[in-house]
């Protein structure tokens, strides 16, 4: 603005050039001001960079399929070593060091006060806890490490909120992948949700809507347990199942229960009722993040464990109990 006054001044150039061209001068130098004043911005986003690259070099590579077993039994193996988890800020541990094996085949009750970390148990047992320390295993291999779309159809789990999805019962049902009629009906059977589905006007094809809002709680649950059983699953999770059952939704739960250990399949239920953990092998008491204790259900021989002790179970004594 200066120069272009002093050429005015002189005579040299208009009062309407001086001002063209300081317009244009601003727009050519108008991305380099931008540059300065976002570079407190640049200089975050390289060291979010820097770290998320540190973070992807850390994460075990993913193998290529889950293991097979050796034997022919439905159930996979679960195995944790000196478990922690901690709050996303990591100011407060939720789970303090779990070592624990739960044979193939074994339905283990999970129990414990509001707060004592059975949630969280149930999410490390499906290898999606990412705040965790420790080692979790499936079949032996680490669950971090086994690819999700290979694992995902190995595991059933139900929360304590069944979301559903906007779409079909079916597709629900499915999880949203390749529909299989057979595979579908017999998870429905098996969940006892099958004739309350036949009742809806468009039967499987019924409309859920998002987030399942055309359904009660307990039509949600019971649907949320037969997504849970689709595809004969290895391991099934169930978390407060019958939160929000009544009692066809009850004695549905108690059926696929009894279905799913004579089938072999290892089995996590969390639950406070003492009639639906009397179906367990094993129930296993938390405290504060801690295993308080781990005992056949209904016997006075709980085993008291301390934090970090390791409680294995023979395969021979699931059977045992099985039968």
């Amino acid at each position: 603005m200066g120069a272009g006054a002093t050429l005015v001044i002189y005579g040299e150039i208009s009062p309407g050039a001086m001002i063209a061209a300081s317009a244009l001068m601003g727009r050519a130098t108008h991305p380099v001001d931008a540059l300065v004043g976002a570079w407190k911005e640049l200089r975050e986003a390289r060291i979010a960079f820097l770290e998320l690259e540190k973070a992807f070099s850390a994460w075990p590579k993913q193998s290529a399929s889950v293991p097979a077993r050796a034997d022919a039994a439905r159930g996979a193996e679960i195995e944790l070593k000196n478990v922690r988890v901690f709050t996303p800020c990591r100011s407060s541990v939720i789970l303090r060091d779990i070592s624990l094996r739960v044979p193939a085949g074994m339905a283990l009750g999970i129990t414990g006060a509001s707060g004592s970390g059975k949630s969280t148990l149930a999410r490390v047992f499906l290898g999606i806890c990412p705040e965790m320390e420790g080692e979790a295993r499936f079949d032996g291999a680490s669950l971090c490490g086994m690819a999700r779309a290979e694992l995902g159809p190995q595991l059933g789990y139900l929360p304590q909120e069944a979301e559903l999805f906007a779409g079909s019962v079916a597709e629900n049902v499915a999880r949203f992948g390749e529909a299989n009629a057979g595979k579908i009906i017999a998870a429905c059977q098996m969940a006892g949700v099958h004739e309350m589905i036949l009742r809806f006007p468009e039967g499987y094809d019924a409309p859920v809507g998002d987030g399942g809002r055309f359904l009660s709680g307990g039509q949600r649950q019971r649907i949320g347990l037969a997504r849970a059983l689709y595809g004969e699953p290895r391991l099934v999770v169930l978390d407060e199942p019958n939160a929000h059952l009544d009692d066809a939704g009850d004695r549905a739960l108690f059926s696929a229960v009894r279905a799913l250990k004579a089938r072999g399949v290892t089995l996590a239920l969390i639950s406070h009722r003492p009639q639906i953990l009397s179906f367990m092998d094993r129930v296993l008491v938390l405290e504060k993040g801690a295993v308080l204790r781990m005992g056949t259900p209904g016997v006075n021989r709980l085993r008291q464990i301390s934090a970090g002790q390791e409680y294995a179970l023979p395969a021979a004594d699931c059977a045992r109990e099985n039968q």
